[in-house]
């Protein structure tokens, strides 16, 4: 066994040379560091999830760690505006424990750094990325303590790895908090239950009783306290009614009986002052600190047991895909070698380690499915155990536990279905952080989808890859030994082939290629003397058909020999590496996991944040030239450096307000300014061009949610969303077609693209293509009109009812002499076989057509023309 050869090599902390001893850590500690600060200065503010949190540490910054102006005679407290974090016009005062909606440490850890820092973002998260770096590295130090420094480091690499994770210690939600108070009451106490040194011993039980503080201040009894001290008094009453104690280690004395009989006690005793708290505390209430979570006055029906698995597969993706058959795997008994004294001690520790990781996880999922009936959804503050089950479950395979292709394979499957998900709901991205009703941004759908895709493939295909077989010693040496072997492989497999079923199973295959030939040529012939039954099958059907019988021969033939080529072109990577073949597990999440956090969660966060757009504000603004917020809270602009806002609630004042001495459109300035929602923008855009007859100027639309406009261009090009919908020109489509709805709406033409923008006269079905309808509008249209498209022919239709502009421009608000262009993504069903089909379109609301005045129609639907579908 290779890679158990060159796992033993570092075995623990006591072997190998000083800079091999101090490697591990150090890397242990630098992924860690990447993960969890490397983009926290990068990232805006979310708003309002962070920035309500934001809001609240800093008024607690303002009465807890006072400004010495504030400091008035006497010793009396009285903050002013002297304060750099005092805020004019907003909220100031102390926060009550039920603004918190939970503990106060996470709250006081950022008060803390706005008053040393100042009040931008990044201070916001520093202490939150500490926690959660202090949490990693104390999984390092008890699985390192307890197996070895590979499995520390594994341990710590799977949990900042892990989206719940890191995102939360680069967020200002505050649950990191609780997370690494887990990790440390968990490792600390259990070190206490496993380790036999005596100093070691003492520092864990330090360790574990600022964990229980520290959870007790984040998230009270319940979940703060009682899952570790149960998980680890439970375990202990586990291993000693059921294990026997290796030969050579001391029996657990009255003294350790006595500790596990007392955290036995807090443990019972902080679950059932929980619940009676969760019970007893009304909605909307005085919260307890000892409860540490906001009980919900109307929980939402999804609140069920199963809420949190839920939530941890789509909060902890990719992993999700390989921990539930890791945890399966922690049932095998431990591979320690040898019979000596210490190798019994060593298997009897990392056997209560396993013991200590599976009660823990049963605790912790027992605790939130209680809470979650009463307080909804909340972020699971064990991550710290599943990464510690990976690590161990890895570590056991590099020490020459047999593979898996079970796991292998499920990972596949199990992957497939999350990224699925994730690919139909994107919003299920955002699980991680249980905030209420998340929006998640349509324009980035597309680019995510990918980002994700990427995700699921590198992962769960490296570690299929890993998992599918063990390191081998049997492999051919050399290229033309290699092919002599896949060549033996392939004689020997066609002679058993021949051999299944007494020959019928090659029959078969025989069988079934003829009728294949006998297709093709039938529609190959048919083409060529135009036969009629031929003519009417669908080109993309057609097409396979007239190619399929020479192509899956050599596909079913080439198939294996791919999958060699991937099997041995890994196992020759692994040589070339020099790694074991388990270490790729962690590999593969590395980069997987490092494509989210360095890649599509900051580009999701540039969407929700304000931060982009103030910072083309502070580039391209002119000096006095004021600013207004729609839709944004002022409080934001308080982190970006922006003061003296004006901020408007309703889209028609703001509009007055940013127009107010409007000079011609093509001046260059002076200019003001409008940060504003997206919703907000077919509002502010009609009105605008009502009176200038272009598009409100947007300088900064980068984001879907949060856009930049101004009411002069300045020379720049408009980043609007509309602007490829409702044009500053007349358009010239492809099909012309006169026709007037009510004399509102002139219709102009009609026409079809493929995805890349090209414009086609004919379709395949089973492809996606635009259709794209162009109108000009003539007087104010009163109502909301939704649209049609009814493609008709030969006893079949494809219906297209769509919100016009998708929605992002209602007809209640179109100008007369706007150029409209409604774009539908369509797709043929394989039933519309080739011919002409006739296109028909128009507008709807409820059971009514907009009635067509002029032009050729039929019951109210513009006749637009021919379609040709090959």
């Amino acid at each position: 066994m290779a890679d158990a050869t060159e796992a033993r090599a570092e075995d623990g902390p006591k072997r190998g040379s000083v800079a091999g001893a101090a490697f591990v850590p150090l890397a242990a500690a630098g992924i860690a560091l990447a993960f969890l600060f490397a983009p926290i200065k990068k990232l805006g503010i979310w708003d309002p999830y962070e920035l309500d949190a934001a809001d609240l540490a800093r008024r607690i910054a303002i009465w807890l760690f006072p400004h010495p102006s504030s400091l008035a005679g006497g010793g009396a407290l009285r903050p002013t505006a002297a304060d750099p974090l005092w805020l004019e016009g907003a909220q100031n005062a102390m926060p009550t424990s039920g603004d918190l909606g939970m503990g106060e440490l996470p709250f006081t850890s950022m008060a803390l750094s706005f008053r040393l820092f100042g009040l931008h973002e990044w201070t916001g998260r520093l202490p939150l990325a500490v926690w959660g770096f202090a949490g990693a590295m104390v999984v390092y130090a008890f699985l390192a303590r307890l197996v070895d420094r590979r499995a520390g480091l594994y341990a710590a690499a799977a949990l900042v790895t892990m989206p719940l994770y890191f995102l939360h210690a680069r967020t200002m939600l505050g649950d990191i908090v609780t997370m690494a108070a887990l990790a440390l009451a968990l490792c600390g106490l259990g070190g206490v239950l496993l380790d036999r040194g005596a100093i070691a011993r003492g520092v864990w039980g330090a360790v574990g009783v600022s964990g229980l503080v520290a959870g007790y201040l984040s998230r009270g009894l319940l979940l703060g306290v009682a899952i570790p001290a149960l998980a680890v008094s439970l375990t202990a009453l586990v291993l000693e009614q059921g294990a026997r104690p290796a030969r050579g280690t001391p029996r657990r004395g009255l003294v350790d009986s006595l500790m596990t009989g007392v955290l036995l006690g807090v443990g019972v005793a902080a679950a059932a002052g929980g619940l009676v708290l969760l019970r007893t505390t009304a909605a909307g209430g005085v919260l307890p600190r000892g409860l540490g979570l906001a009980v919900l006055a109307r929980p939402p029906t999804e609140a069920t047991f199963d809420l949190t698995l839920r939530d941890l597969g789509h909060g902890l993706f990719p992993w999700s895909a390989f921990l539930p058959f890791a945890v399966g795997r922690m049932f095998r008994a431990p591979l320690v070698e040898g019979e000596s004294p210490e190798a019994a001690i060593a298997r009897e520790r990392e056997t209560g380690l396993r013991v200590l990781l599976l009660v823990a996880l049963g605790v912790a999922y027992v605790a939130y499915a209680l809470v979650g009936p009463r307080a909804g959804a909340l972020p699971w503050s064990g991550p710290v155990i599943l990464a510690a089950i990976a690590a161990v479950v890895i570590r056991d395979f590099e020490r020459g536990a047999p593979p898996s292709r079970a796991l292998a394979l499920g990972t596949v499957v199990l992957g497939y279905v999350l990224y699925t998900d994730l690919k139909r709901m994107p919003e299920k991205a955002l699980a991680a952080f249980s905030v209420d009703k998340p929006t998640f941004p349509k324009s980035f759908e597309a680019e995510g989808a990918s980002m994700m895709q990427w995700t699921f493939l590198i992962f769960t295909l490296l570690v299929g890859l890993v998992w599918l077989e063990g390191a081998r010693n049997d492999e051919p040496k050399g290229f033309v030994a290699w092919v002599e072997a896949r060549m033996e492989w392939y004689l020997g497999m066609g002679r058993a082939l021949t051999r299944v079923w007494g020959g019928n199973l090659m029959f078969v295959g025989v069988v079934i290629e003829a009728a294949l030939i006998g297709l093709g040529a039938m529609v190959f012939v048919g083409r060529r003397f135009g036969w009629a039954a031929v003519e009417r099958l669908p080109k993309n059907f057609a097409d396979v058909s007239v190619n399929v019988w020479w192509a899956l021969p050599p596909a079913l033939a080439v198939a294996p020999l791919l999958y060699f080529i991937v099997l041995d072109g890994f196992r020759k990577l692994l040589e070339i590496v020099r790694l074991p073949r388990a270490v790729m597990t962690v590999m593969a999440a590395l980069v997987a996991s490092g494509g989210l956090a360095f890649g599509y969660y900051p580009a999701l966060a540039a969407q929700l944040s304000p931060k982009e757009a103030f910072e083309t504000l502070a580039k391209i603004s002119g000096p006095g030239e004021p600013l207004g917020l729609l839709g944004v809270r002022a409080r934001a602009a308080a982190y970006y450096g922006s003061g003296g806002v004006s901020t408007f609630s309703e889209p028609g004042r703001a509009y007055t307000w940013l127009t107010e001495n409007q000079p011609a459109p093509d001046a260059t300035g002076p200019r003001r300014w409008l940060l504003f929602k997206a919703d907000d923008l077919p509002k502010l855009s009609s009105l605008y061009r009502r009176d200038v007859g272009k598009n409100l100027p947007v300088l900064d639309g980068r984001s879907s949610q949060i856009l930049l406009g101004s009411n002069l261009a300045g020379g720049a090009p408009n980043q609007s969303p509309l602007a490829a919908f409702v044009l500053d020109d007349a358009p010239t489509p492809a099909r012309v077609v006169d026709a007037s709805f009510r004399n509102e709406l002139t219709v102009l033409g009609w026409e079809v693209t493929d995805m890349g923008g090209r414009v086609v006269d004919s379709v395949v079905p089973q492809t996606q293509y635009r259709i794209r309808f162009f109108y000009r509008v003539e007087q104010p249209i009163s109502g909301t009109w939704k649209a049609f498209l009814h493609i008709d022919g030969s006893g079949r239709r494809y219906n297209g009812d769509h919100a016009v502009l998708d929605g992002r421009y209602p007809t209640n608000l179109w100008n007369p002499g706007d150029h409209i262009v409604d774009d539908l993504v369509f797709q043929l069903e394989p039933n519309f076989l080739p011919g002409d089909y006739l296109v028909y379109f128009g507008f709807f609301s409820g059971d009514t057509r907009y009635a067509v005045v002029r032009g050729n129609a039929q019951d109210n639907r513009v006749v637009g023309g021919a379609l040709r579908v090959r």
